[in-house]
């Protein structure tokens, strides 16, 4: 009753006041004991007062008590800033204020000679009125994973508020231009659907109400991040949605293009598109062939791209990105054969050798870091790159969060590999159930599809 109490009464996820422990549970439990009415309006005739805050020291993600007088109840009204970065306002009783650390706010500002650490100054505006904390908040980096929406053990999609928002079994993601989070669940032979997810303003919604029988596979970004495409293991069908459009779902289904061969076209089991910033195509390569189909979004029209004699491992799931800095390299999981391939140059995709294993050892599934030819992988699936072209894989047998650096190092961003489970918090307690999905947004958070406990969880890594 008590998470009830506080998802209604601030509009906010239960997984937030879950994450909250010790201290900070107490006074929250103290203060649901007051009636809701006994909460305070901000007076713009008395000034507002800060007192203390709790904890006094935390990483990006972390949820802090701020005490005072005066503040309101209005969020419309109220911003809080660690030093000059905004912190999220998840709610008000009028002498309390429940934010959200933002990422790295100590950057630039003096510290105390740790590189680790910065002292933080918290500052409380109210309307025109502003009120800076004595104590400055002791901002430290680190890793950690909590949960935006859904909880274990739901059946069923169901949207509103993120603390409403419920799936099924949580597969793939993708994040636009604007980093709307779009959701695919799977429903095995059910009405499969795409979700959209709105983080700032708190909200999920349906695009898609009913995909059909076959889950909807790995969403690609097209259109300059305004748009994406998504195959589905049925076939030749494939789905489309656009912001220019109100993201109004099309079904569609690609066709050989003049001259190409049509039994090779015709194909089924497409686990992922990959958008091509060079030609402005999205490739794929399907569970049992050892060539690419280029297609074009607007036409429809499909072209088979052979490979010559570089082996692409057929037989295997394969979730696919194009490189951040080099456009023509295409970065391949193999899912059946536990693995990471590289395909080096999309513009010439018969020279041999273009091919190679890029991380793990190839048809063997375990769990190892270290150089690549060392590392070992279990049922590797989607992969996210960020600005620097570190590669993160969700290896879902391993229940854990990879990396691969540009330099060829592989290792374990979060997750125990000897132990599936679910649980929020830094590398060294955090637990993940098979994840499938990963998304990167535009301040380098990820985002996890954490399939068998049916949430999106979200990586804050600094």
């Amino acid at each position: 009753m008590l998470y009830q109490y506080y998802e209604e009464k601030f509009n906010t996820p239960n997984s937030f006041l879950l994450c909250i422990g010790g201290c900070a549970l107490t006074i929250i439990i103290a203060s649901s004991c007051e009636d809701k009415t006994s909460a305070q309006v901000h007076n713009p005739n008395e000034p507002i007062t800060v007192t203390n805050f709790y904890p006094d020291s935390g990483g990006i993600a972390t949820q802090v008590i701020l005490n005072g007088e005066n503040f309101g109840t209005d969020l419309e009204n109220i911003e809080v800033y660690f030093n000059n970065k905004k912190a999220a306002l998840v709610g008000s009783l009028g002498n309390k204020l429940y934010v959200i650390t933002p990422r790295r706010p100590g950057d630039g500002m003096p510290d105390d000679g740790d590189p680790d650490h910065d002292q933080v100054e918290i500052t409380v505006k109210v309307g025109e009125q502003s009120a800076v904390y004595d104590k400055k908040f002791d901002y430290h980096i680190q890793t950690v994973v909590t949960t935006l929406c859904g909880r274990p053990g739901t059946s069923g999609v169901k949207v509103g508020t993120l603390g409403e928002t419920e799936f099924p079994e949580v597969g793939f993601l993708a994040i636009d231009a604007e980093d709307n989070l779009f959701v695919c669940p799977r429903e095995l032979w059910g009405a499969n659907k795409l979700i959209l997810i709105n983080e700032k303003e708190n909200q999920s919604s349906i695009i898609i109400d009913n995909a059909g029988q076959y889950p909807l596979n790995q969403p690609c970004i097209i259109d300059n991040g305004l748009g994406l495409v998504i195959p589905t293991d049925g076939g030749n069908t494939f789905w489309s949605v656009n912001s220019i459009d109100f993201w109004t779902p099309r079904r569609r289904d690609y066709m050989a293009a003049d001259g190409e061969d049509a039994s090779k076209v015709n194909t089924t089991y497409k686990h992922s598109f990959a958008y091509c910033e060079l030609d402005n195509h999205f490739y794929c390569r399907t569970k049992d062939a050892n060539f690419f189909l280029k297609i074009d979004g607007k036409t429809g029209y499909a072209w088979v791209i052979e490979v010559g004699n570089n082996d692409l491992l057929a037989t295997s799931d394969c979730y696919m990105t194009f490189s951040r800095k080099d456009p023509k390299k295409l970065y391949m999981a193999f899912t059946n054969q536990h693995c990471i391939g590289v395909f080096e140059d999309i513009t010439d995709p018969t020279r041999e050798g273009n091919f190679r294993i890029y991380a793990g050892d190839k048809g063997r599934a375990g769990h190892a870091d270290g150089q690549e030819t060392e590392a070992q992988f279990n049922s590797p699936r989607q992969l996210v790159l960020d600005e620097e072209e570190n590669l993160y894989i969700a290896d879902s047998g391993n229940h854990c969060i990879r990396k691969v650096t540009p330099e060829g190092v592989v290792s374990t961003v979060i997750g125990n590999p000897n132990s599936s489970g679910y649980k929020d918090g830094t590398p060294e307690i955090a637990l993940f159930t098979e994840p499938w999905g990963l998304a990167i947004d535009s301040e380098g958070t990820i985002y996890i599809g954490d399939k068998d406990n049916r949430c999106v969880r979200k990586l804050s890594i600094e």
